[in-house]
């Protein structure tokens, strides 16, 4: 399913391509930040395959904090 920038799940998609990139920046495979952070890596593949659209504030922050990156990286848009 493709979403639309007027959509308000648009930054869903933003957030999951952020996630994605700054996960290779730093080197690390899907498994690899699943087990960093503790959730599964089915998880982490469908958040940046805008497959799974609900997350919370508490899962960027987590990343966020275990990847030594401010919040404000996962909402750029690119």
């Amino acid at each position: 399913m493709e979403i639309k920038k007027n959509d308000n799940k648009y930054i869903y998609v933003i957030v999951g391509k952020n996630i994605r990139r700054i996960r290779k920046e730093k080197g690390l495979t899907q498994v690899q930040l699943a087990e960093l952070i503790g959730y599964d890596s089915g998880t982490i593949s469908n958040i940046e395959n805008n497959s799974y659209q609900t997350f919370s504030l508490e899962f960027i922050y987590v990343i966020s904090k275990k990847l030594n990156v401010p919040m404000s990286e996962f909402f750029i848009e690119e």
